[in-house]
Formats: structure tokens, sequence, C-alpha cells
């Protein structure tokens, strides 16, 4: 058998349980292929640099990413990813995580006294625990894109009735 290499990110506890579970429940997680996140390894990892030590968890609650094989970057040479490629990961699952909530939610349109018992359900549905802390994370992402969502159709609409000369005085 193979040794594994791995490197470790620290992310909120329910975008953790989430990743987990969309990349197949199993720890160290593996991006799926073709994946955003998968690319970003590909393309950033690197050999250890000299007097450099190697990715180790923090803590107990650092998140195990399985570093995969791919054709010209074995993970016994190319197992370091610098702190800048690391941070883009991050910003990548978050964005991932972000994209499945709206996707998933938006279509039930305000769902004002519905927000309680749907985000639970979806949690249920994502393998994320769940708690009054992760629901109240969730439900305050879900509102942040939605007023942004919102603003921005609201903008569109208004840019488009004025160059149409639809607007009121």
């Amino acid at each position: 058998m193979t040794e594994q290499y791995c490197l470790y990110i620290k992310l909120e506890p329910y975008i953790k349980q989430w990743l987990i579970y969309e990349c197949g429940g199993t720890i160290p997680v593996l991006f799926p292929r073709n994946s955003a996140e998968r690319g970003i390894l590909e393309l950033f990892l690197e050999e250890l640099p000299e007097n450099t030590l190697p990715d180790l968890p923090k803590d107990e609650d650092d998140l195990a990413i399985l570093i995969p094989c791919f054709k010209h970057k074995k993970p016994e040479k190319y197992n370091y990813l610098p702190h800048t490629a690391k941070t883009a990961l991050i910003k990548c699952i978050k964005n991932r995580f972000d994209v499945q909530l709206w996707l998933d939610l938006h279509r039930f349109g305000y769902i004002g006294k519905q927000q309680q018992d749907l985000i639970y359900a979806w949690m249920q549905k994502k393998g994320i625990e769940p708690d009054e802390r992760n629901w109240n994370s969730i439900a305050k992402r879900y509102q942040r894109k939605r007023t942004y969502y919102l603003s921005n159709l609201r903008a569109k609409r208004a840019k488009s009735e004025k160059k149409s000369g639809n607007s009121t005085p």
C-alpha cells in the first residue's frame, strides 16, 4: 500500500461536514475528478521548499484533504500547497457551498416562516449536523446571498427600464 499524502485546511464546522458528505463521506476528503478544487491542487501543488515542515494538522478540527496523484505531479514529490493557493482552495470550497445552498433553496422564493424547516431539512440532506449554531450560520449565509442577488436583479431592471425609457419620473 502506498503512503497517503494530505494537506490540512480549517473550515467552519457546517462547511466541513457538507464537504465530507459531498465528497463521499470519508476522511481524508478526495475531491472529484474535474472539480475546481482538484484543478487548484493540480496547478499549485509544489515540492516542499527547503527548511519547511510538511503540512500537519494544527488542531483536531482541521480537515485532511487527500493529495491525488496527477499525471505529472506525484504526491510523494508534490505535496506542498503555498498559503495563497490554500486560501484560494478554501474560497473555492466556500463558493461551491454558497452555490449549492442557493440552487437548492432559492426556488422556494421568500422562505420567511418556512425558513427554519427548509434549512434544517437541507442540512439533514447534505450531511450537516442539525444544531442551532449550524442553522444560524447557514440561514445568515443564505440571507446574505438572497439580498445580494435581489439587489443586483433590481439594479439590472432599473438600468433596463432607464434605457428603454419606461421609467417613471
